[in-house]
């Protein structure tokens, strides 16, 4: 009987073999482009079948010795063993790409393989890798006017600065390749690179002007259904999510997440799934649902694990994961994830990153604060007595820390207000427009109507009518009898910022001087001052005075009333 078994398994093993052999030679009787038409096809639906098809593509073209075809089959064995997540692998079909277009001076092949190398190492997180070959690419794409490879080294670079948290210098990389994308998208059938445009705008956006993200998701998701995208679409609903999240809509974000986890599941692309996991699990963090929030962040361990990927987020996943364990009463796994996220060692480039990210909560020093805290509370039982004591000395350092870094804040902020105050004494505070010589202007206005626009400027200011709360760059326009097209052109090139800003500017500069001499209006509240400022919300007028002085209107105005 187990003879007759035993036969029965190499029989049924020698014919599955002879059928995949039989089924690779058939493959190899179709054409080139039919072979790498199945591939695009089947990359995303049935990655295992397009691998298959990439590796026949290569076996045909080593053995008719067709260079051309075997460097595209190198390129696409190496996207296929990139997304099952082999690295090592991925990079070896493109070295071995690189070295041919290097040899044969193939400028076009050359630039597509190193596009491919600093997309892997991106994927894996080796960020510094990456932008190395990034760079390389955008420097290949100059010298030889490849439009289409400088807008995904735009892209690359921007999405390398994004992950770094230099949010704002990615949306400048994203803003720029939508102005060469839009023109020419339907002559280029560039639709695709438009919509990895959008990804990497609402992604970017998402982080610091949340109205901004939320108004391009709308444009993401048409784009994404007009085109059969479904990778494009679950990239919507994960971003959808996050600005939920970052709105605080929590309800609203699991519903997108769960889509977007839907969605990615069905795809297989592992590696995008962390994102859905780690605003998952912050969401229910949010929540207080903190065992809905440890299966997302014990996820999140189990994915890094299998593909292995760097992320300066990490280490807040831990320590939200730790957090959460905390909170319902788990010591011993509190205290194991508190290790893991004070030992996680970072790449050179992601510790670089955490100077533009404050994560004060997961500072190293209040990891170890709090692993020694944790370490006493599960050995109180036998050691009661020290476990208090430490405890004890844990919080007034911890409070030692914090009043530290209050007096520090202090410090800096009267800093700023004695620098705003000296500032007043010496000149004054609102910017006067004056001449200038450099009238020309690439929309080829007159110097007659600069010079009548820049006068009409000046009473503008005078008058103080921008703090009327419609002002807007059409009421403007219409008053000094221009179009807003010009007006528009003229502050951006005389007066270096956006209408926008320039009305901000002249409300804080109006407001920082009428403060100091006006004690009346110091006994004003702050929403009263936003309102006769012309600004719509208080929160608006707050967020504006910080980003121009440094300090809030509410501590600017207690100083003043102080040296008073």
């Amino acid at each position: 009987m187990n003879t007759y078994i035993r036969f029965l398994c190499i029989s049924l093993f020698c014919f599955v073999n002879i059928s995949v052999a039989q089924q690779a030679d058939s493959l190899q009787k179709i054409s080139y482009r039919e072979l790498k038409k199945q591939y695009t096809k089947l990359e995303y639906t049935n990655p295992t079948l397009a691998q298959q098809y990439a590796k026949v593509l290569l076996k045909k073209a080593t053995q008719e010795n067709n260079s051309q075809e075997k460097n595209i089959a190198y390129l696409l064995n190496a996207s296929s063993e990139n997304y099952f997540g082999n690295m090592q692998s991925s990079l070896a079909y493109i070295d071995s790409c690189i070295t041919y277009a290097n040899t044969q001076k193939d400028n076009a092949l050359l630039i597509k393989a190193i596009s491919h190398k600093g997309k892997t190492y991106y994927t894996f997180g080796k960020y510094n890798d990456a932008i190395t070959y990034y760079l390389q690419m955008d420097s290949l794409a100059r010298s030889t006017q490849n439009v289409r490879y400088q807008i995904y080294s735009n892209h690359s670079i921007g999405s390398i600065k994004n992950i770094m948290g230099d949010h704002k210098g990615a949306t400048e990389l994203f803003l720029k390749n939508k102005e060469i994308i839009a023109p020419i998208m339907e002559e280029k059938n560039y639709h695709t690179l438009y919509i990895n445009m959008l990804i990497g705008l609402i992604s970017a956006y998402s982080y610091f002007d949340v109205d901004a993200a939320a108004n391009y998701l709308p444009t993401l998701k048409t784009m994404s259904i007009e085109h059969n995208d479904t990778d494009a679409l679950s990239y919507y609903y994960s971003l959808q999510g996050i600005v939920n999240y970052m709105q605080k809509e929590y309800d609203e974000a699991l519903l997108s997440l769960n889509k977007a986890d839907s969605l990615v599941s069905s795809l297989g692309i592992q590696r995008n799934l962390y994102p859905v996991y780690r605003f998952r699990g912050k969401t229910y963090y949010e929540k207080k649902m903190f065992p809905e929030a440890i299966v997302e962040f014990e996820a999140i361990k189990t994915l890094q694990r299998k593909i292995e990927f760097d992320d300066f987020q990490f280490r807040e996943v831990l320590s939200l994961l730790a957090n959460s364990y905390e909170q319902i009463d788990s010591a011993k796994k509190a205290l194991e994830n508190y290790r893991l996220a004070h030992n996680y060692s970072y790449t050179d480039t992601i510790q670089e990153a955490i100077r533009y990210t404050i994560l004060k909560e997961y500072d190293k020093k209040t990891l170890e604060s709090k692993i020694k805290t944790l370490q006493l509370k599960s050995n109180q039982k036998e050691k009661q007595n020290i476990s208090l004591w430490m405890v004890s000395v844990g919080l007034l350092l911890a409070l030692l820390i914090l009043f530290w870094i209050y007096k520090q804040q202090q410090q800096d902020n009267r800093k700023k207000f004695d620098a705003l105050v000296q500032k007043l004494n010496v000149e004054a505070i609102e910017k006067e427009t004056t001449e200038t010589s450099e009238t020309n202007s690439k929309y080829q206005i007159s110097d007659e109507k600069i010079t009548k626009i820049l006068n009409g400027l000046q009473k503008f200011e005078k008058s103080h009518a921008f703090l009327d709360q419609k002002t807007s760059l059409i009421t403007v326009a219409k008053k000094l009898n221009t179009n807003t097209t010009y007006l528009s052109q003229i502050i951006n090139e005389q007066k270096g910022m956006t209408f926008k800003n320039y009305i901000t500017e002249l409300r804080i500069n109006y407001v920082i001087r009428k403060l100091k001499n006006d004690k009346i209006m110091q006994s004003y509240t702050i929403k009263a001052i936003a309102e006769e400022l012309g600004f719509k919300s208080e929160g608006a007028f707050s967020r504006a005075f910080k980003k121009q002085t440094g300090i809030y209107p509410s501590y600017y105005i207690k100083n003043l009333t102080s040296i008073s």
